[in-house]
């Protein structure tokens, strides 16, 4: 029974991250590159709960250390990929 509660909450809680999802992508459309970088590394782990400035400092904090996005405009970067992923937070 345990489990069937915690499938459940789960689901609820990927429901309602996975509500806007469509205007999140719509979004994140219109970045530049490092912005969609990191918005694509991180829209898969948001949820209703997700502290998306810890997720963001995490998979922001990634990219830099692979190279991949330039330290120098990181930070401006993950603050552009922000408004979208709040975006996927929000219910309908």
């Amino acid at each position: 029974m345990r489990i069937f509660f915690l499938a459940l909450a789960a689901l609820l809680a990927a429901g309602v991250a996975g509500a806007n999802q469509d205007s999140a992508n719509a979004c994140a459309k219109a970045l530049g590159k490092d912005p969609r970088t990191i918005y694509d590394a991180s829209i898969a782990a948001v949820t209703a709960d997700t502290n998306l400035k810890d997720l963001l400092t995490q998979k922001t904090r990634g990219l830099v250390e692979a190279g991949t996005v330039p330290r120098d405009t990181a930070r401006d970067s993950a603050r552009a990929a922000l408004k979208c992923l709040e975006l996927a937070q929000q219910p309908n």
